[in-house]
């Protein structure tokens, strides 16, 4: 039986399985009806037809269809032999007898297939068969699915169906598994059978299965035996130098054991198989063959030893040689490879095509090595020579004319190297290499819009590789990523991460673009994202690299333990230095800890040794060292922080270390260095100019990072400026910043800073709102808009701005939430504060400024001790973190010194002296008083007070020969006969004491004394006052009973000289309410009083006092104040008492008073000095009614001729002015001095005072301001 030459190709049509109906019609069993005989019939039938005796086949099929006339098997049989007896009438005739009874049968349908392919289509069948014979199976295929368009078909035309299949590449395993699926289902099918065993034999990974099926056909007596030995034989023709089939021969012989040349071809293979077991028993035979093994492997050094010990005694096999050259050069040892396949060359020149080839391709690779060497040497002159060397051999060759265009990149040849590089690229297979440099080239010059046409370009032809579609893949993720780094420098986050989502999805296996993402999130405030997309990388790749990244990113989130044990995953073999260099960082890190704890536990020794053991720790490292001079300079040694990065960059002054660089910007900054730091940044400058456009250029990002160093140092600047209350200067530090800086929210913020300093809050807004303009959701303009609505008084607007910001920040954006929290702490909104605060502090318990800020609440709110814990706390977190002090301390330790400040004890004393002039021994008065003041603090809401004021009153000496004697006491009644001159003076010592309270909201201090002991009249005094906050206004009340210390007789009392009796000592006893609120940057105000005077022997007065006014700033700096306003007096006595007669008071007491002031006021203070200087200018108008010179005597009244002090109207032009300066010499004392004058008609006193004032603690942080002059008890 001749074979089809279209079995032996292969298949690419995918065959659909068979119907169910046809897989019952060609199962041997028969219809249902028939019985065992009919099956037995019908096999039998089907036998002889397969042998070709189609006379014994009729013979069977007659007897089954006289049994069952209309059987379908048997009619379909009986039909085919008809066709192949060349009688298409009589097959015809049984096709209309099977359509009539059996419609549906697959028989039918076989039948009709066959008839059809037998006759009307006999000529197109027969095309099909020629085109597949000759080769052309795609045409072939192409004319059978339109013959067969319901899908293959059944029987013998099926088995012809799967011959002309099997002859396409694609299509053949599909055809042959068809196949066996139907000689499952027919196994005693043995033309099926053959066909199968025919196409198997073909195939060396099928031969073995197809000659055991062709053996089993040989031993049936239901099979062609003869085709089935052919075609054995035929295979076995085809095998007959490969000893394996040996076995098959031999078979085949016990077949047909007439076939001579089989018979001497089986000797033949005996002998080659016994010279191929000796040859297999050689050990260096066998070492040659491990050696070709592990080469194949790419086990370089198992094949090495592997022909080394072949060429001990098989130093002349041209495979061992030629196989270590291969060694040699894929261990780019060129010189070496060329001289083994020369030998090899000269050992078998049987092979020359061979070894020549090997030794052309060490010589071509040799030369691209040394081109490749003499770039990365910077030698581009030879690297470019040598490139052309190389193309000359071989023209096309990628790797040759990457490094040529290399080369001439590196000598600014740019367009020749894109020249070259697009015409690779433009080829029909273009290199990833070059499609990647050529993507680098244009990204370095700007060109980035041209790479996405670039790439589409070039991704069919890529696409044809598997391995150039994944390189296809990691350019475009490398070109996402690139310019994810772009706008990330740009703080373009959103797309920057859209981006690297898009990059990770080319290759999710990517370790440092999973980093660069997972830091990306972590900076939007996302750092758990962040921890899942590595540990996602961690999953997909559990190589070292993607550990290394892990790793570095959970050290970014202050991890560094879980970082450390994922470090520690990665064997020692396979770390790189970057690995080791973070091993140092993180022991260092574990160090640091340690050293942070033992300064938190007051070990400060031992922080500083561990510090020192951390720094010896990664000295490989700058960067970490950088970070451990950070943690030495919050220890107080700023010179050893600073030197541990000053000694690196001068042990590496060829680096560029930009990254270094910057970072020792930032320990300059933090110690304080803001000079040496101005000139740094200036070098850093230079440095950045003179090296753009060469390697070790300054990247983006850190030109960013230096222009932020250089607004940050520039924003420090201002602070100073303002401190110093030079608001110009501040304002001309923060114009000097360049244009492109000014763009940075911080700089406008500060701007605002400096405009409210000065007092404009509309261009303090104006600013903020140019902040909002470029990004409406800013937190920090939006709070500083809410700052300034309070500073305008605008409480309700600020607290929606607060509110609003609030509703809009993420629950971890810690600063914007705490910078919140303080504004509802100014707003006292304690309770909103608090509800922001806490859970920031149970989410971060270690941050220590969110332990400060619940200290804040806690002291706004009146709970001062736990105010004080928390603070301690915030403290100890901080020395923990090595947060680094600014000039006046820490967070936490500033807000314990203020609050501290309210537990200030002090003992005080002064000389106070003052000059009211007059008529000497009456109205005149000279008044010294010496108190000594003690305050005994009491927790931190109060304190008890002591007083202990000397007092020493001298009015002149009383002469009978005066003018005005009569005026005096009841000389004018009695005469002054007889009265010597008499000094009027007094003296006594005033005790007191008291207790003040200072809450949150209200405060209160109750105090009893007694006007000076040793006085000629003596009362009890004291008084009540209360005092309540009420947001921006206050409330106050004062129920009192002072003595009036206007002259001798008010104050201390007086004895007439005339008869010896006392009078005076008048005190007030009232009640005085007060109301105060502020109004935008100024406050309004008003107290009205009411109160009764007495005194001995004095008529009993009434007064009404009402005082109002406004004050405004017209100058309000940090270390200095200038205020003005206006101030409203009215007063009304019922009496005119302010004569020196019996019954008057010697007090001033008009029946009118109206005054209009206008004050003005500078205080300040500059390093240990305060001061205040202030005056007034005002005018009055007054009225006092005509009193008798004894009021309460109407005997002497009726003596002295009924004599009157005659009232009327006054008033006129008066002013003030004072002058005070306060000094601390010491951390614990403080001495100051004051003055005051008055002026206005008939009334000029002067007053002076000297004090001194000591601290029970050390006063911490700037003086305060105005001066606060010792206070004597007298004036309460």
């Amino acid at each position: 039986m001749s074979r089809s030459p279209l079995i032996s190709a292969a298949a690419v049509l995918i065959v659909p399985a068979l119907p169910a109906t046809a897989q019952t019609a060609a199962a041997p069993a028969v219809a249902p009806s028939a019985n065992a005989e009919l099956a037995r019939l019908l096999s039998s039938a089907r036998m002889w037809e397969a042998k070709n005796r189609a006379d014994l086949a009729r013979n069977a099929l007659d007897k089954i269809l006289t049994i069952e006339p209309q059987q379908p098997d048997a009619l379909l049989l009986l039909a085919q032999i008809e066709l192949r007896s060349n009688r298409p009438a009589e097959a015809q005739r049984i096709l209309q007898r099977l359509r009539q009874h059996h419609p549906k049968h697959p028989a039918t349908r076989e039948l009709e297939d066959t008839y059809r392919i037998a006759t009307q289509d006999k000529r197109e069948m027969a095309t099909v068969r020629m085109l597949a014979r000759g080769g052309n199976e795609k045409e072939a295929l192409e004319r059978l699915h339109k013959l067969f368009p319901d899908g293959p078909p059944q029987g013998e035309l099926g088995i012809d169906y799967y011959r002309i299949l099997a002859g396409t590449d694609a299509g053949r395993p599909r055809a042959i598994a068809e196949l066996r699926r139907q000689l499952a289902q027919r196994p005693d099918d043995a033309r099926l059978a053959l066909v199968l065993g025919d196409l198997l034999t073909d195939r060396p990974a099928t031969r073995a299965e197809g000659l055991g099926l062709l053996y089993r056909l040989s031993q049936r007596t239901d099979a062609d035996r003869k085709t089935a030995l052919d075609i054995w034989r035929r295979t076995l023709y085809r095998v007959s130098d490969d000893p394996a089939y040996a076995v098959w021969f031999e078979r085949y012989l016990q077949e047909a054991p007439d076939d001579d040349i089989a018979r001497q071809t089986l000797a033949e293979l005996e002998a080659r198989r016994e010279a191929h077991r000796r040859m297999l028993a050689d050990p260096a035979y066998q070492a040659r063959q491990r050696g070709l093994r592990q080469l194949e492997r790419g086990n370089l050094a198992e094949a090495q030893a592997a022909f080394e010990q072949a060429m001990r005694t098989r130093g002349n096999d041209a495979e061992v040689v030629g196989g270590l050259g291969l060694v040699r050069l894929r261990e780019g040892r060129h010189d070496e490879a060329r001289a083994l396949f020369s030998r090899a060359l000269q050992l078998d020149p049987e092979q020359r095509n061979k070894w020549r080839s090997l030794l052309d391709t060490a010589t071509f690779w040799g030369t691209i090595a040394r081109a490749r060497l003499a770039g990365t040497q910077g030698k581009p002159g030879e690297a470019e020579t040598l490139a052309r060397q190389a193309l000359a051999r071989q023209p096309d060759n990628a790797d040759a004319l990457v490094i040529l265009a290399d080369a001439l990149v590196a000598q600014q040849r740019e367009a020749e190297a894109e020249t070259l590089l697009r015409q690779q690229l433009a080829g029909r297979m273009p290199d990833p290499g070059a499609l990647r440099r050529l993507v680098t080239l244009l990204q370095n010059n700007g060109r980035g819009a041209e790479i996405d046409p670039l790439l589409a370009a070039t991704e069919a032809r890529l696409q044809t590789s598997p391995a150039n579609a994944q390189t296809l893949r990691q350019l475009r993720a490398e070109l996402l990523t690139r310019q994810a780094d772009q706008l990330l420098a740009e703080r373009r986050a959103s797309p920057a991460i859209a981006r690297l989502e898009e990059a990770l999805r080319l290759t999710p296996d990517a370790p440092w673009t999973r980093y660069t993402l997972a830091r990306a999130y972590r900076d939007l405030g996302l750092p758990a994202l962040g921890r899942e997309t590595m540990d996602e990388g961690l999953r997909l790749a559990p190589n070292a690299d993607m550990r290394h990244a892990s790793a570095l990113y959970l050290n970014s989130v202050d991890d560094p333990d879980a970082a450390a044990a994922l470090l520690a995953q990665i064997p020692e073999a396979e770390r790189t230095e970057g690995m080791r260099e973070l091993g140092g960082n993180l022991h260092a890190q574990q160090l640091l800890r340690q050293g942070r704890l033992a300064l938190a536990a007051g070990r400060p020794d031992e922080a500083r040794a561990l510090l020192r053991q951390a720094a010896q720790a990664t000295q490989a490292d700058p960067q970490m060292l950088a970070t451990v001079g950070r943690e030495a300079i919050a220890l107080g040694e700023s010179d050893y922080g600073l030197g541990l990065v000053q000694q690196w960059l001068a042990a590496h002054p060829d680096a560029p270390a930009i990254g270094v660089r910057l970072r020792y910007g930032e320990l300059l900054a933090a110690a304080g260095r803001d000079e040496a730091l101005r000139a740094w940044l200036e070098d850093l400058r230079d440095r950045d100019m003179q090296s753009r456009g060469q390697r070790g250029a300054f990247e983006p990002a850190q030109r960013a990072a230096l222009g932020d160093q250089a607004l940050r140092l520039a924003l420090r600047d201002t602070d100073r400026r303002l401190d110093d209350d030079d608001a110009a200067g501040a304002l001309r530090v923060l114009a000097a910043v360049p244009a492109e800086q000014q763009q940075d929210p911080r700089w406008s913020l500060a701007l605002a800073d400096v405009r409210e300093r000065q007092g404009d809050l509309d261009g303090a807004a104006a600013a903020a709102r140019t902040v909002l303009a470029r990004n409406p959701d800013d937190a920090d303009a939006r709070l500083t808009l809410a700052r300034l609505a309070e500073r305008g008084g605008r409480n309700d607007e600020a607290l929606r701005i607060v509110r609003e910001v609030l509703a809009g920040t993420a629950e971890d954006d810690i600063d914007t939430r705490l910078s919140a929290a303080r504004r509802l702490t100014a707003l006292r909104r304690e309770s909103e504060a608090a509800a922001v605060v806490e859970p920031l502090r149970q989410r971060y318990p270690q941050r220590a400024d969110i332990v400060v800020q619940q200290g804040r609440i806690a002291q706004s709110g009146g709970r001062f001790d736990d105010a004080a814990s928390l603070y301690r706390r915030a403290r100890t977190l901080e020395q923990a973190d090595a947060t680094a002090p600014m000039a006046g301390g820490t967070a936490a330790q500033r807000a314990l010194q203020d609050l501290d400040a309210r537990r200030d004890g002090q003992v005080a004393t002064a000389t106070l002296f003052s000059r009211k002039s007059g008529d000497s021994g009456i109205s005149e008065l000279s008044a010294t008083e010496i108190p000594l003041y003690v305050r005994i603090p009491h927790g931190y809401t109060g304190h008890a007070f002591f007083h202990a004021d000397t007092v020493l009153l001298d009015a002149g000496t009383l002469r009978m020969d005066a003018s005005g004697a009569e005026e005096f006491g009841q000389i004018a009644a009695r005469g002054s006969t007889g009265i010597a001159p008499r000094g009027q003076s007094d003296k006594g010592v005033a005790l007191a004491a008291g207790y003040a309270y200072n809450g949150a909201y209200d405060s209160w201090r109750a105090d009893l004394g007694t006007t000076p002991l040793g006085f000629l009249q003596q009362s009890v005094v004291g008084g009540l006052r209360y005092r309540a906050e009420l947001n921006r206004a206050a409330a106050t009340i004062d129920v009192s009973r002072r003595a009036v210390t206007s002259s001798l007789i008010s104050y201390a009392g007086a004895i007439d000289p005339a008869s010896g009796e006392r009078w005076g000592g008048v005190v007030r006893n009232g009640v005085t309410l007060g109301y105060s609120h502020d109004v935008g940057r100024g406050s309004v105000f008003a107290t009205v009083g009411s109160g009764v005077l007495t005194g001995h022997n004095v008529r009993t007065n009434r007064e009404f006092t009402v005082r109002a006014g406004f004050d405004w700033p017209l100058l309000q700096a940090r270390h200095q104040r200038v205020t003005s306003g206006l101030v409203v007096n009215y007063w009304r006595y019922q009496e005119n008492l302010r004569y020196y007669t019996f019954g008057h008071g010697g007090y001033y007491s008009p029946q009118r008073y109206l005054s209009l002031s206008v004050p003005l006021e500078w205080s300040g203070r500059r390093g240990a000095w305060s001061w205040r200087l202030g005056g007034s200018a005002g005018w009055s108008d007054t009225y006092e009614k005509d009193m008798p010179f004894y009021p309460t005597r109407p005997d002497l009244q009726a003596l002295s001729g009924n004599r009157t002090f005659g009232g009327g109207n006054g008033g006129g032009f008066s002013y003030t002015a004072l002058a005070a300066v306060e000094y601390r010499f010491a951390p614990k004392w403080v001495a100051g001095m004051a003055l005051q004058i008055d002026r206005s008609r008939d009334y000029a006193p002067n007053r002076a005072i000297a004090y001194l004032r000591y601290h029970f603690e050390p006063q911490r942080g700037p003086v305060p301001f105005p001066p606060e002059p010792v206070r004597p008890y007298s004036s309460y």
